[in-house]
């Protein structure tokens, strides 16, 4: 899939961001009950307001620039829960991004429902959009290069990133 760098209309990004992304509470308040249905992928959207290292549970210490950064992940049970769980700033560590989550401001988070898993798949997507990325960062169990991606500017103001979310969300099974 194709995907263009670019800057959305005023226009553009209103209408998106009423349909895909989900800032605090919104995703927690319209999102479905049906516990068959709370399974899927999600994309966290940080910011770190500056370069950093920060030492990453089995990763060890890494080097993060500034800028903002979207982590794939999954949760094939309780995706309600997981996302409740990546607002929150006290909790004990697990998972890579937990690390990274306490070092930076959360700026949005995206639920993409679905049965099947596309986690890798959003992360092969992301990678042609993204500036750098966090090797593997989230991948321990896939053989994907990373599930962190960076930037400089916000990803919900580039067009691309709204082509690989409309392709991800029309795609869901």
């Amino acid at each position: 899939m194709k995907v263009q760098k670019g800057k959305l209309s005023f226009f553009d990004k209103r209408i998106m961001n009423e349909h895909f992304i989900q800032r605090p509470n919104r995703f927690l308040q319209n999102y479905p009950d049906n516990k068959e249905k709370d399974r899927g992928s999600y994309l966290l959207i940080l910011y770190l307001n500056g370069s950093k290292r920060i030492e990453i549970g089995g990763l060890g210490e890494i080097y993060f620039p500034k800028g903002f950064y979207i982590y794939v992940g999954s949760a094939m049970r309780n995706l309600t829960r997981r996302i409740k769980r990546h607002r929150r700033l006290k909790k004990n560590f697990h998972w890579h991004i937990d690390y990274l989550r306490a070092r930076t401001r959360f700026h949005a988070i995206i639920p993409i429902p679905s049965s099947i898993r596309v986690e890798c798949r959003i992360a092969k997507a992301l990678s042609g959009i993204s500036q750098w990325n966090i090797p593997k960062f989230g991948s321990s169990d896939c053989s994907c290069r990373s599930h962190l991606f960076g930037m400089e500017n916000d990803p919900t103001e580039l067009e691309g990133f709204y082509k690989i979310l409309g392709f991800f969300k029309s795609e869901r099974a």
